[in-house]
């Protein structure tokens, strides 16, 4: 089973939230958060192509976000390189897993089943979420953007992650919150998913499965018995 790691098993919104609202503090932004959030978002799609195809770093990559999110806001004379500190210090300050994260992964595996994280970040970041709740020791693989042949949706990042587990797409199973790039993207790639859906949004044609939460997924006891 390949779980996505950012709002599947760790807490991405919240953290980035928070990440925001200190730099909207030390920006003077009075922006609403959701349109922060939007904005942010906007610009993290418009860079991540760069990151994946290694003409920015990681770092690179969130000082130009900022710098293009503060200049888009009115601020003068942004600087992206403080943003990315304030940034950076308020959203690991709040890091949290999703509830149940650690509990499905040990149940799962007490099935016998083989897990694997796919996720577009790089590893930097995405060991240390990890390790940090003890989500590592839970997992055989942690496959990360930069180290696959290319980011979800591309089929290609899950068949690494099917090779990493040594198992087939047919045997496989997707496990994320997004959509596009867990459920769609895995279905093209030939495996099957579980959207983890929150919100409850209606469930398009072709999804496997859908759950609100991991405590859920739990339940899905037809995906056990594959590896």
């Amino acid at each position: 089973m390949i779980f996505d790691l950012d709002d599947t098993l760790f807490d991405d919104t919240g953290c980035t939230h928070a990440g925001l609202h200190a730099l909207a503090a030390q920006s003077g932004l009075s922006v609403p958060p959701a349109e922060l959030f939007a904005r942010h978002a906007a610009h993290i799609r418009a860079i991540d192509p760069l990151l994946f195809r290694g003409e920015l770093t990681a770092h690179e990559a969130r000082v130009l976000r900022f710098t293009r999110l503060l200049t888009e806001l009115g601020v003068p004379y942004p600087d992206g390189e403080a943003a990315t500190v304030t940034y950076r210090g308020a959203y690991r300050a709040a890091w949290a897993p999703i509830p149940g994260a650690a509990e499905v992964l040990r149940d799962l595996r007490a099935a016998g089943l083989r897990l694997a994280v796919l996720t577009n970040y790089v590893r930097e970041v995405q060991a240390l979420k990890l390790a940090h709740f003890g989500l590592d020791a839970l997992v055989d693989a942690l496959l990360c953007a930069l180290e696959v042949p290319a980011a979800k949706p591309d089929p290609r990042a899950y068949h690494a992650a099917c090779a990493a587990l040594a198992v087939t797409p047919g045997q496989a199973v997707m496990v994320g919150d997004s959509w596009e790039k867990d459920v769609q993207g895995a279905g093209r790639a030939g495996l099957r998913a579980v959207w983890v859906n929150p919100c409850a949004a209606p469930v398009p044609d072709g999804v496997t499965r859908s759950v609100r939460n991991l405590q859920d997924l739990q339940r899905c006891a037809e995906f056990r018995a594959h590896p």
